[in-house]
């Protein structure tokens, strides 16, 4: 198949999705940096290098039509209802009721909260479900005697099998499917393509439930009063220190292996040789498990400090009652402190908690001054704060913490809440009324009836999801616009010229899983949407198949831990290396994509 030059408008816009994967897959630099990125540089190349569209010019401003998209509309107004959801405790009977299931048979126990958590997950986004559910599986792990290692990265992936089986399941669902639409398709139902993402799903549950157990590691159940994770922290000497004067090789003896990395004395940096001699005011950087941090600002008469705030070690005697807690606190891929520091967020000041260390698996970090360490995604902050102020915290949904000790708020809003839930799900299952006019009246009925308070609606609205979503959208469109779309399509077709058609379809499938797992699975999505409708298009067959290979493509983040946020909660409650993910879950990404790719044909004709 002959393919045709792209102009130089479509060559720079394949330039910019390239970039803008590299992008997203670089863990320093923010999604939403990125999507903002996309969003001033599309229009503006536009508005500086005009391309003809008939008898005039493209106009640079509709690459923000994404903003307005009712895909947009209605994933915000979801968050907004699904952080109601949570905060009225609504799900707490459910998690009662499987801790009681696990008493009397455990067996069958994992393969109920799975299923379970797969179906909630179909209606609810799935952080704040896996969110609750972690707790109670690692309490149930402390219980049982059980390895929770072996439980929570199968609980991850039912969320995300779950999440696909809807139209408004996943963002990503949401988005392709509204795509879609612009393309000219027919509209989609709720349940549209569920039948054959249950089939799947039914075969992906018993991997689960038999057979990934036995792939993950057995490692020590995480106790209540120790972490596993050793942190980065600063301590400070006061200066009524018993070990102010004396050499940081008799601090050590007395305290045990001190590992010390680093003496800050005023604007110098001292090398911790054994013979330095300490003074009153030292920053020694050391990197220990949490509660040996704590034992260690009483011992040797110090303060903890990172960031803009210290804590008073006699304060730490809070800790025992309910005053004062420790809490780990994990950054997650759309939260605002990715790439920013500690002190430059103002972290201490804008949650009034004290930041006490810095923990990140599998790597050192970047800078010895903590202050000035910017977080990734996945990193783990130690701090401490009033239990009031966590569990308020918590119930906005400012931060997410991975200490179980922070019961989520109960309410007798909760039936209302659900009501409410359904009132959003049902007419838009019964194709009554689009999912993007119901949500939002959810939502305002929530608000109003006092489900949840305007001041917890901003903390369950994500600013870059909304900036992936209308980069993603923007981006899309420039790929249609400027023939890109056509011509990577046509190479494809070139490439792949007397394969089959469900070949063609698994190839698409397996292709955008894989930028899914390795940069961003919503913008390998909309690239890969009007792609492949190009492609059928091309073949003179439907686009159906083609475009839910996309779809499903996208929700098969499995193989690493950055494709999804569940993952990394996953991640960090139990302790998972990069490749835990990569062994138990690329056979379950080729499992789930063998069987789709087969189905998709068989229930959308070609």
């Amino acid at each position: 198949m002959p393919v045709d030059t792209p102009s130089i408008h479509a060559i720079a816009v394949m330039i910019i999705a390239l970039l803008a994967l590299v992008s997203y897959s670089r863990q320093n630099i923010p999604v939403a940096t990125t999507s903002l990125g996309i969003l001033v540089i599309i229009p503006l190349f536009f508005a500086l290098l005009p391309m003809r569209v008939g008898h005039g010019t493209l106009d640079p401003t509709i690459f923000f039509q994404g903003f307005g998209n009712e895909a947009l509309v209605a994933i915000v107004s979801l968050m907004v209802a699904g952080a109601a959801i949570v905060h009225t405790g609504a799900l707490e009977p459910l998690g009662r009721f499987l801790s009681k299931v696990w008493n009397w048979a455990p067996p069958l126990a994992l393969l109920l909260v799975l299923l379970v958590t797969a179906v909630l997950s179909a209606f609810v986004n799935d952080t704040p479900l896996v969110v609750l559910l972690i707790p109670l599986l690692t309490s149930i792990a402390l219980r049982t005697n059980r390895p929770v290692s072996r439980m929570l990265m199968p609980l991850g992936f039912s969320a995300l099998i779950g999440g696909m089986a809807t139209t408004i399941g996943t963002s990503t669902n949401l988005v392709v499917v509204s795509v879609a639409q612009s393309l000219g398709l027919p509209p989609m139902g709720m349940f549209h393509f569920t039948l054959p993402a249950a089939i799947a799903g039914g075969v992906a549950m018993v991997y689960l439930w038999l057979i990934a157990p036995l792939l993950l590691p057995k490692r020590p159940t995480p106790s209540g009063d120790r972490s596993p994770r050793i942190f980065n922290a600063k301590l400070k000497l006061k200066e009524d220190s018993k070990f102010a004067g004396k050499t940081l090789a008799e601090l050590r003896k007395e305290v045990g292996d001190l590992k010390v990395s680093r003496v800050q004395r005023g604007e110098q940096i001292l090398v911790p040789f054994p013979d330095l001699k300490l003074a009153a005011g030292d920053e020694l950087q050391v990197r220990d498990y949490a509660d040996k941090l704590k034992d260690l600002e009483a011992s040797i008469g110090a303060e903890l400090t990172l960031g803009d705030k210290k804590v008073d070690a006699a304060d730490k005697d809070k800790d025992a009652d309910s005053d004062q807690q420790v809490v780990e606190v994990v950054i997650l891929p759309a939260s605002p402190l990715v790439g920013r520091t500690l002190k430059g967020s103002r972290f201490a000041a804008r949650f009034d908690l004290t930041p006490l260390g810095i923990y990140r698996r599998g790597t050192s970090l970047q800078t010895d001054d903590l202050e000035a360490e910017r977080l990734r995604n996945g990193d783990v902050v130690l701090v401490q704060g009033a239990r009031e102020r966590i569990a308020e915290i918590r119930a906005r949904g400012d931060l997410t913490f991975l200490d179980a000790s922070v019961d989520l708020p109960r309410s007798k809003k909760a039936p209302l809440a659900l009501l409410i839930m359904l009132a959003i799900v049902l007419p838009a299952a019964l194709n009554l009324l689009p999912i993007a006019v119901t949500a939002p009246v959810g939502v305002l009925l929530m608000i109003v009836t006092g489900c949840i308070e305007w001041r917890q609606v901003g903390g369950a609205i994500s600013a870059s999801v909304i900036l992936l979503i209308a980069a993603g959208i923007a981006l899309s469109m420039a790929l249609v616009k400027t023939g890109a779309a056509h011509f990577l399509a046509q190479a494809f077709l070139s490439l792949t010229q007397g394969l089959p058609p469900t070949i063609l379809v698994g190839l698409i499938l397996f292709f955008v899983a894989f930028l899914g797992n390795v940069a961003s699975h919503t913008t390998g999505a909309l690239i890969g949407a009007p792609i492949s409708v190009q492609i059928a298009h091309g073949l003179g067959l439907s686009p159906e198949p083609f475009l839910l290979a996309v779809l499903f493509g996208a929700n098969l983040g499995y193989a690493t831990p950055m494709a999804y946020q569940t993952n990394v909660l996953t991640m960090n409650a139990a302790g998972y290396t990069f490749m835990d993910f990569f062994r138990v879950g690329l056979p379950l990404l080729i499992l789930m994509g063998v069987l789709i790719s087969w189905m998709l044909p068989q229930f959308f004709p070609f």
